[in-house]
């Protein structure tokens, strides 16, 4: 896959998450709120936040991704590790909270395991980047 279609996609897969932190904003505030115990809510919640904060970060580094000519491969790596580590994570606590198909409860440490190996090669490209 070229670097402008990597891009592409991950900027669309970054904008999803957008609304679907707005959408899952609202629900909490207007359906989950009432409806869950203290917490299935707080697993919600923070699962919610971390899929907000990564969505800014993922939105970052693609931004900046656009600006290099020649970005390497871990700058990519870093985006596909937290692509991955956001669905394994997230989705994996949603589908256990909403009994939604495919859950697999052993994902969602793996997930965060990746979500922090990722953050820690963006640390480490700092040091190596030119």
């Amino acid at each position: 896959m070229n670097q402008q279609t990597f891009l592409k996609l991950s900027l669309c897969l970054t904008a999803l998450y957008g609304a679907i932190v707005v959408g899952m904003s609202a629900a909490i505030s207007h359906v989950f709120l009432v409806q869950f115990s203290g917490k299935m809510l707080a697993s919600l919640l923070s699962s919610t936040a971390l899929l907000a904060f990564q969505t800014l970060a993922l939105l970052a580094l693609g931004l900046y991704l656009k600006t290099l000519t020649s970005p390497g491969k871990l700058l990519p790596l870093v985006v596909v590790g937290w692509h991955l580590g956001l669905w394994m994570f997230v989705y994996t606590v949603w589908a256990g909270l909403f009994a939604l198909p495919l859950h697999f409860g052993q994902l969602a440490p793996l997930g965060g395991q990746l979500l922090l190996i990722s953050w820690l090669l963006l640390a480490v490209i700092a040091w190596i980047r030119k």
